[in-house]
């Protein structure tokens, strides 16, 4: 009976089975047989062995685990090889011509970069805020003085098309009372950030170049010193471009009571020295910065004014003068002469830093009347000013964009 699969139980049942073998023969007799047979000959005889009648098991394994554990190190040793070569091959690369195209490479991102930088510094151009002559020959200005978060206000301005101007007024020419009459109302002053304010209650009416103003009995604008500082400092702001005065009337065309201050006999100057002011940096609460009058402090002198625009004396109001910048006054004329006393790099600066310290110094020096020159400035062409010549007398301070409908 044939079985292809035996078990080791199987085989020592089958062992056991077998019969045992005995030799009764002599040692004698088996010695003499094997002379007999030549098996102590030089040259025995050649056996012939049946390769199936066993096989060892065990030489077996060990060679097949040898010959694998060879196969093992013969494959890591190779590929260990395969990548040293590679990386000599990926080393040799480095040709001259390689080495130059990594190079060209390099340089090209590295010009790259710099032109992102430079795109960069491009926008970052600082804007300028203040209104010029030159800008009204399509547009009409729009002056305006907005309440601010703190109860003072701030003058705003606002370039209106001339064609838009004409629709709505009904004329090509309309004089300031008009044209704030017309837009005032139109103006959404919680979307600027300010406060609603506008238009004045009451009535106004032009007398040449005079305002008056009749204020009804519930006016409110002298329900505290903040409230009629911010109602003073709004009409200068709106008319002192049009108007030398305004005369504050009641309803019976009497002049104001006032509570603080009394009756108000004398009309409210637009344009003299007390409308000379230096500016500040203003920041309202949503982080819009103007340009405005410290508490509507005025000097009788630029150089003090100037002087003045150092020094911080609340928190609200803050200096735009850069931080160790050090400058000098002249005052001749019509220009004064700014001279920095180490050369002013502006580049070095925040572009919107430096900016409203050359506005507020513009700003300050034209509410005097007069033009700057600035010296002692590295940068010739800056910001869109030319520091080569006295700078253009600015007819507004802080534009902004509106469109009206």
């Amino acid at each position: 009976m044939k079985k292809e699969h035996w078990d080791e139980k199987e085989i020592e049942i089958f062992l056991k089975k077998a019969p045992k073998v005995t030799d009764h023969r002599s040692k004698d007799e088996v010695f003499n047989r094997l002379m007999d047979e030549g098996a102590f000959n030089e040259d025995p005889p050649h056996i012939e062995q049946n390769n199936q009648k066993g096989i060892r098991w065990a030489p077996l394994f060990v060679s097949i685990a040898s010959i694998f554990i060879i196969v093992l190190i013969s494959a890591q040793f190779i590929g260990n090889n395969e990548s040293v070569t590679m990386q000599n091959e990926t080393f040799d690369l480095a040709t001259p011509e390689s080495e130059e195209s990594m190079t060209m490479s390099a340089k090209e991102d590295a010009s790259t970069q710099r032109s992102m930088i430079n795109s960069f510094s491009t926008e970052a151009q600082p804007e300028q805020t203040l209104v010029y002559e030159s800008e009204l020959e399509e547009n009409t200005l729009f002056a305006i003085g907005l309440a601010g978060d703190d109860a003072e206000s701030v003058p705003v301005s606002i370039l209106i098309p001339n064609e838009i101007v004409a629709e709505k007024t009904g004329t090509e020419n309309p004089t300031k009372l008009e044209l704030y009459n017309t837009f005032s109302p139109l103006l959404d002053e919680q979307s600027l950030g300010f406060n609603e304010y506008h238009p004045y209650k009451g009535e106004l009416r032009e007398e040449g170049n005079r305002l008056v103003h009749m204020l009804p009995e519930d006016h409110q604008y002298d329900a505290g010193t903040a409230s009629l500082s911010n109602y003073l400092g709004s009409l200068v702001d709106t008319f002192r471009d049009a108007y030398m005065e305004v005369e504050i009337q009641n309803t019976a065309g009497k002049p104001i009571y006032f509570d603080h201050v009394g009756d108000v006999k004398e009309p409210f100057l637009l344009n003299d020295e007390n409308a000379q002011y230096n500016y500040f940096m203003y920041q309202m609460r949503n982080g819009a910065v103007y340009l405005s009058p410290n508490f509507r402090m005025s000097f009788k002198d630029v150089q003090e004014a100037i002087k003045n625009m150092t020094v911080e004396a609340n928190d609200i109001y803050r200096t735009v003068i850069l931080p160790g910048v050090y400058l000098k006054v002249e005052d001749a004329k019509s220009i004064v002469t700014i001279t920095f006393e180490e050369p002013l790099n502006l580049d070095n600066y925040e572009p919107a830093q430096g900016m409203r310290m050359i506005e507020g110094l513009i700003m300050t020096v034209a509410s005097f009347d007069k033009q700057v020159k600035f010296e002692n400035i590295v940068q010739e062409q800056w910001g869109g000013y030319d520091f080569t010549k006295p700078v253009d007398k600015p007819v507004a301070a802080n534009r902004i964009h509106y469109e009206f409908q």
